[in-house]
């Protein structure tokens, strides 16, 4: 299965819960995320990985697939590569994380090779190197689809809160270098398990940036992501009007009620209503793949 043509959200799942794998898949998020790195102690990495694979050597999920794997600065995601070169069975996507240069992107699409076009990178930015790096990051290779904000580790490294003032100048720097590459840009999960009405806040703001998507924690945030990356009801109301006014012939800068609009503005009307025309299609998409199962 191919990586899709727009991403709102992937849900994480670890990866040595083998009996959440396909439910993860189905709760209702564009992309399964299988997770061998931060959601598996260091003792079980050999166990998760061959889980992992078996798994995906099994295939059938009704969704693309994604496995994070560890850094390639460490053993264990050299590990992980050559485990899965050796299996010869790979995901949809292979989501890197910690990736501080394009080199990191270019290695592991060198050792997936011709053989293997199918497979899409993603790259976690979560470094004060790799957001120094991002635009470089952003044109590695052809391969990457891509660019997913790591809050968590990037707050901890900076020694600031995780909060949203503290890395708005990281996403800000992210999303511009993916919308120059051609690339989506994902941003981090919302860790509040039990907050819907802050998540889709968040997703708002990630929106209002040029975010795409968002990583989920929990199947119930799948739903409230989605909502969020809607435009809302009085911005479809102003773009179709823009957008009618212009098919009228009215060029140049004029007023539309109290707005003054001119040519940008008419361009940014027209990608609000092919937004909009996009998230029904995924929704539909989604629908004719299966409702959500719930939690795993």
């Amino acid at each position: 299965m191919s990586w899709p043509i727009a991403c709102r959200s992937i849900l994480v799942t670890p990866a040595l819960e083998p009996t959440r794998f396909d439910k993860a898949a189905e709760a209702g998020a564009d992309v399964g995320l299988l997770d061998l790195e931060d959601g598996v102690p260091r003792a079980f990495k050999s166990e998760a990985r061959r889980r992992v694979i078996e798994h995906v050597a099994r295939g059938g999920p009704s969704r693309p697939l994604a496995v994070r794997i560890n850094s390639l600065r460490t053993q264990e995601g050299l590990r992980d590569v050559l485990a899965f070169l050796e299996s010869g069975a790979w995901p949809d996507a292979v989501l890197l994380p910690k990736v501080e240069s394009p080199a990191e992107l270019q290695q592991l699409d060198a050792l997936l090779g011709p053989h293997l076009p199918e497979v899409s990178l993603l790259a976690i930015i979560e470094t004060p190197r790799g957001i120094a790096a991002v635009e470089a990051i952003a044109s590695a290779t052809p391969r990457l689809q891509a660019l997913v904000f790591g809050a968590a580790d990037l707050s901890a490294q900076l020694g600031v809160p995780l909060a949203w003032e503290s890395l708005v100048f990281a996403r800000s720097r992210i999303a511009m270098a993916a919308s120059a590459a051609g690339v989506s840009a994902i941003d981090s999960p919302c860790f509040d398990l039990d907050d819907l009405a802050w998540v889709e806040e968040e997703t708002r703001r990630a929106r209002a940036l040029g975010f795409n998507g968002k990583i989920v924690v929990h199947p119930q945030q799948v739903a409230a992501v989605h909502r969020a990356l809607r435009p809302c009801s009085r911005s479809l109301d102003h773009a179709r009007r823009v957008v009618a006014q212009a098919e009228e012939g009215a060029g140049g800068i004029r007023r539309l009620g109290s707005a003054m609009v001119g040519p940008p503005l008419v361009v940014a009307a027209r990608r609000v209503l092919a937004h909009e025309h996009l998230m029904d299609e995924l929704e539909l998409a989604s629908l004719r793949r299966g409702p959500s199962t719930g939690d795993p």
